[in-house]
């Protein structure tokens, strides 16, 4: 028991330190890996960089880091770090080769982040999901939907898919349709609809609004209003609209008919 003890505590004075230092390294390096990563992060907020690559970079740099400790956490512990780091190149090109997909992934996010497809903010249209670009992550994109729902799509399939980017452009073009009797004055009509829009606000001038008959119905005439307005505007906009234009009619007497139908007996 005396050898054994000897032993033992021979072994713990020669091994415990590497441990104790392989911990150390650890839970400093991580720490110092997260606030390097925010103090990155802040740097580029303030070279004002976009969002998606504020978070796409700091996830890539957090990933390396992280490796780093691990590695430098080995090495204390008595590893050949030569050995480590070749056992790691050979791990990543056999796990590239297994993980094509992922790999495909990371590319995609870096074409989405240097070509500009879309940015965070933009709201999206991808193979039948929408939603408001909440952040650009190196293997994929989360959006945001309206009802406050998240979707992670893969950043290949967005490299891959049509996407209908609808705030990629400043101002946007309202199409609104509105339904009138047959016995309306239609000269009448234009009129109280062009007073609309030109009276609101978020009604741009430029392009010019078009008003005109769109369609005969079957038991009205449709108008049709194509008016523009910034792209935050448009459905503010669309829904004062369907207000403004009701109670312009009711102050005009013009009639918003009632589907009809004229059945004769034979």
């Amino acid at each position: 028991m005396e050898k054994f003890w000897e032993w033992l505590i021979s072994w713990l004075q020669t091994v415990a330190p590497k441990v104790l230092g392989a911990i150390i390294v650890v839970v400093v390096g991580w720490f110092l890996a997260k606030a390097l990563v925010k103090i990155l992060g802040k740097a580029m907020e303030r070279g004002r960089a976009e969002a998606g690559v504020i978070t796409f970079i700091s996830s890539m740099v957090s990933i390396l880091l992280k490796v780093l400790v691990g590695i430098t956490a080995a090495a204390q512990l008595g590893f050949d770090v030569t050995s480590i780091i070749t056992a790691v190149g050979a791990l990543g090109v056999t796990v590239g080769l297994a993980l094509k997909d992922s790999m495909s992934n990371v590319a995609s996010g870096v074409q989405i982040l240097f070509t500009h497809t879309f940015r965070v903010g933009d709201y999206l249209v991808v193979d039948g999901v929408e939603g408001t670009v909440d952040r650009i992550e190196m293997m994929f994109t989360a959006l945001r939907t309206f009802d406050n729902k998240e979707i992670i799509i893969p950043n290949s399939e967005l490299t891959a898919n049509v996407i209908t980017n609808f705030t990629a452009q400043e101002t946007r073009r309202l199409d609104l349709t509105y339904s009138v009797a047959y016995t309306t004055d239609l000269a009448k009509a234009r009129a109280v609809l062009e007073t609309v829009v030109q009276e609101h606000e978020k009604a741009l001038d430029d392009p010019q609004p078009l008003i005109a008959v769109g369609a005969h119905g079957d038991s009205s005439i449709t108008m049709i209003v194509r008016v523009w307005c910034k792209v935050d505007d448009y459905w503010p906009l669309y829904f004062e609209m369907q207000e403004d234009v009701k109670n312009a009619f009711d102050a005009a007497g013009i009639e918003i008919p009632f589907p009809q139908l004229d059945v004769h007996q034979r």
